[in-house]
């Protein structure tokens, strides 16, 4: 599921198998809602883990599943996108905020750093496997990550983009 990793010691996995089904799914929902927005696709500085997930590997007991877990898809439509994409100072990588609005209303903030050879194509596609958004609107995310990214780079500041989805 996740997985923590460290400069000077082995890194941490995380195992569906390592937490209770209901705090999984109640975990797992509220990051679908936007209470724990995704900040960064891979950080320099590590993230709070809820509780529940912050097991040592001493108190976990290993239960092993025969088949994987399946994943969850996104089913609702994105009817409306913003986008905000700010450079930091050396120009190194930029920081994309993506606000998502979906058609039942419920809104989706996303933030995360992006390097200049992170692909739209990529994002768009980790978004959908993460079921942040359906497999329909990954094209026309795609689209508008790639015209924001032109924008961006054609301005060299902060750049502010807005569609609408029909």
């Amino acid at each position: 599921m996740a997985e923590i990793r460290h400069k000077n010691r082995p890194g941490v996995q995380l195992k569906y198998s390592h937490v209770s089904p209901l705090e999984l799914d109640k975990f797992l929902e509220d990051v679908k809602n936007g209470i724990y927005p995704l900040m960064n696709f891979a950080s320099p500085r590590p993230h709070l883990i809820p509780r529940a997930l912050s097991l040592s590997q001493e108190h976990v007991e290993t239960v092993t599943t025969p088949t994987p877990e399946p994943q969850e898809m996104e089913t609702r439509k994105v009817v409306q996108m913003h986008c905000n994409l700010e450079s930091n100072d050396e120009g190194t990588k930029m920081h994309l905020t993506l606000f998502l609005k979906m058609e039942d209303k419920l809104h989706r903030q996303l933030s995360c750093d992006i390097l200049p050879s992170d692909s739209s194509k990529d994002l768009a596609n980790e978004l959908v496997h993460y079921a942040f958004i359906c497999e329909d609107d990954c094209e026309k995310l795609t689209s508008f990550l790639d015209e924001a990214f032109l924008k961006h780079r054609a301005s060299g500041s902060v750049f502010h983009g807005v569609m609408m989805m029909h």
